[in-house]
C-alpha cells in the first residue's frame, strides 16, 4: 500500500515590501505589523491541524511567519532550497520603477500576468525550478508518510506547486499564491490525489476549491 505524504504550503505573511509592490527576492525584510496582526489571527484556525514538521525558507519573512502561526510545533525545519527567486538589479524597486528600466526588463506573458525573464544578476526561472526539484525530493525522502507545512515565497511556491501538479515551468507562472494562503496537496506514493486550497483571513478560512 502506498504511503500517504500531505505538502501544506502557505506563502509568507504581509511585508512593507508588498504594500509598496516592490521586489524583496534575497532583501530579508521582516514581517510588516500588517502581518504580524494578520498571522496571530490565522493561527487560531491552524491551531488543530496535525502537522508533523514546518518547513521554511533561511528568510525572516518566513521564519516569522512559521514562529506566528504555528508556535505549538516544535519541529521546525529551515532550507535554503526554498528561498525566493533572486531578482538581482530590480530587488528594492518597484514594479512602476522596474518598467523605466533602460536597458528595459524582458517579459513574458502568463496567466494574464507579466514575467520578467531577464534582470541582471537575477536567477533564471528554470534555475528556480530544479531548486523547487531538489526541495520535493528532499521533502519525499526525509518525510515521506508525514504532514509537513512549507512556508516560502510568491515566486518559488509557483515553481514548487506547478511541478507538484505536473505543469512545466512556464505553465508553473499562471497561479500566483497570496499571502497567507494555504494549499494542500494529498499524494499516495508519489501520485498527486487531491488538491485543495484555503485563504487564511480575518474573517477565517474561506474554501477556493
Amino acid at each position: 500500500m502506498a504511503v500517504e505524504t500531505i505538502i501544506h504550503t502557505i506563502r509568507h505573511g504581509h511585508t512593507d515590501y508588498n504594500a509598496e509592490k516592490r521586489y524583496a527576492g534575497t532583501i530579508d525584510i521582516p514581517l510588516s505589523e500588517k502581518g504580524i496582526k494578520d498571522c496571530r489571527e490565522a493561527s487560531q484556525k491552524l491551531s488543530d491541524y496535525p502537522f508533523d514538521v514546518v518547513i521554511t525558507s533561511k528568510m525572516k519573512r518566513a521564519i516569522e511567519t512559521a514562529q506566528l502561526l504555528v508556535p505549538q510545533i516544535s519541529c521546525n525545519v529551515q532550507s535554503a532550497l526554498c528561498n525566493e527567486r533572486r531578482f538581482g538589479v530590480m530587488e528594492g524597486h518597484t514594479w512602476e520603477e522596474v518598467l523605466k528600466f533602460d536597458p528595459p526588463i524582458l517579459m513574458i506573458d502568463v496567466g494574464n500576468d507579466l514575467h520578467t525573464i531577464n534582470p541582471c544578476g537575477g536567477e533564471p526561472f528554470e534555475d528556480v525550478w530544479q531548486r523547487a526539484k531538489r526541495f520535493r525530493s528532499f521533502l519525499f525522502k526525509r518525510y515521506a508518510g508525514k504532514s509537513i507545512l512549507v512556508i516560502s515565497h510568491g515566486v518559488f511556491m509557483q515553481m514548487f506547486h506547478g511541478l507538484l501538479r505536473g505543469s512545466n515551468c512556464i505553465e508553473s507562472l499562471a497561479k500566483y499564491p497570496s499571502n497567507l494562503e494555504l494549499y494542500r496537496f494529498s499524494f499516495s506514493g508519489r501520485h498527486l490525489v487531491e488538491e485543495k486550497a484555503m485563504k487564511l483571513s480575518d474573517r477565517g478560512v474561506e474554501i477556493r476549491f
